[in-house]
């Protein structure tokens, strides 16, 4: 009987064949856990949270950073699409009003301050540039190993600092429609505002606290706090994955390990969403169906007719909280997505779209202009056909839904329905 009891508790101290053949994947993909967050620069975050949630950043004082990533829309809007200028409300509740309906979905947060980051925005048009050096953005006078403007090249620290200081700058976005101001232009009337028009000396204070020592401050300085604000606030580095990747083989289910197993193998999503932060930030054309203008994607920033209908491959920590998906916010559930990977040529042509959304006035339309060339120009390494049974359907979804959400938002997921996950088992 002792011997029967000894064999029990030892297979039971095994690891399951399920977890041998994950761990195998995970090796054979070389992947790993996201790094924890450098220090904090409490003076720098301290500015950035002030700047994030400030419409002085805005042209017409009206738009904040914050209206459109807000943190109770998990860094999002939680809509199709973004609403510029003249919109009204904070995230889920922004209202259309006298904004515009912006090309794109707003894009999540999470990590993007963390090392790794290379490429933002939907088309990439913010990022290192690996051939030239320096950096790559719409702004010439930054770009490049010789920049024209040097004070504000050198002053980056990070992609992210970059890119958040382009939305500032853009009509649409938050310098106001009717501007016709350049990227330069807008950046200094910035500066201005925050510190010329400062009667109480609060933001002075502020910069001269996270800058010692720095007698001029420009917009890059901005774009620091902003990017330390974010690389904190929105880290996202606890996941039940990066808990299972650092060695805690409890945190994920049953069927978590299974869906994450379909994750790296059948279901090839580990061809774009590999590495620590699960996307390798390139670009490919995944034939989402297109809502609104019809988009060209890094064709439209770069020029290059090679990349039409490309869109940046964004990280997926969180995948569960930031619906809706893809660049045009095509998909409203995880659910969508999985089908849409299994068969997207079938995906695109039979894809029904219901116009009325009540954060807009305008109608948001299915724009199947060109469909076909869609198809015409998948991506190579997209998989056709995936043939994912149901079975594998629901462990794909239990890993992305609740092995990829960070342990502080666990609370908020729905687990009503989604029983098959075995989420009794989450810490």
């Amino acid at each position: 009987m002792n011997r029967v009891l000894f064999l029990f508790g030892l297979c039971l101290a095994l690891p399951s064949l399920a977890q041998t053949e994950l761990d195998r994947y995970i090796q054979l993909f070389s992947l790993g856990p996201l790094p924890e967050a450098p220090k904090k620069n409490e003076a720098l975050y301290r500015l950035g949270i002030q700047l994030f949630h400030d419409k002085k950043l805005s042209g017409k004082n009206n738009v904040s950073c914050s209206s459109c990533h807000a943190m109770k829309s998990y860094s999002t809007d939680g809509l199709p699409l973004g609403l510029g200028e003249g919109a009204t409300g904070l995230g889920h509740q922004r209202m259309q009003d006298q904004g515009d309906i912006l090309p794109r979905s707003t894009p999540a947060l999470f990590n993007l301050g963390l090392p790794g980051v290379t490429s933002l925005f939907w088309d990439g048009r913010v990022g290192i540039d690996f051939y030239l050096g320096g950096w790559k953005t719409p702004e010439e006078s930054i770009n490049g190993k010789s920049p024209l403007r040097k004070d504000l090249a050198g002053t980056f620290d990070s992609t992210l600092a970059l890119q958040s200081v382009f939305p500032i700058s853009n009509p649409q976005e938050m310098l106001g429609r009717d501007s016709m101001l350049s990227h330069i232009e807008a950046w200094d009337e910035v500066m201005e505002r925050l510190l010329k028009g400062d009667e109480k000396g609060k933001y002075k204070k502020l910069f001269s606290a996270a800058f010692p020592g720095v007698r001029k401050f420009n917009i890059a300085h901005v774009g620091n706090a902003l990017a330390e604000y974010q690389r904190h606030d929105f880290l996202a580095n606890n996941t039940l994955w990066d808990q299972y990747l650092r060695g805690k083989k409890d945190a994920l289910s049953a069927p978590m390990k299974r869906g994450a197993q379909v994750f790296l193998t059948k279901a090839s999503c580990v061809n774009c969403h590999t590495s620590e932060h699960l996307t390798t930030f390139a670009f490919f054309n995944i034939g989402t169906p297109q809502i609104g203008v019809d988009d060209k994607g890094r064709a439209e920033s770069t020029g290059v007719k090679d990349y039409m209908y490309q869109f940046r491959v964004p990280p997926i920590r969180n995948v569960a909280l930031t619906a809706p998906y893809m660049h045009s916010g095509a998909f409203t559930t995880l659910w969508e997505v999985i089908e849409h990977y299994n068969d997207p040529i079938s995906s695109l042509k039979k894809f029904q779209w219901n116009s009325k959304h009540p954060n807009y006035r305008e109608t948001l339309i299915h724009n199947k202009t060109n469909d076909q060339e869609r198809i015409s120009r998948l991506a190579s390494n997209l998989r056709r056909n995936l043939n994912l049974t149901d079975d594998e359907k629901k462990d794909l979804f239990c890993f992305l839904y609740f092995g990829l959400t960070d342990q502080k938002y666990q609370k908020d997921l729905i687990t009503e329905g989604h029983e098959f996950c075995s989420t009794s088992v989450r810490p």
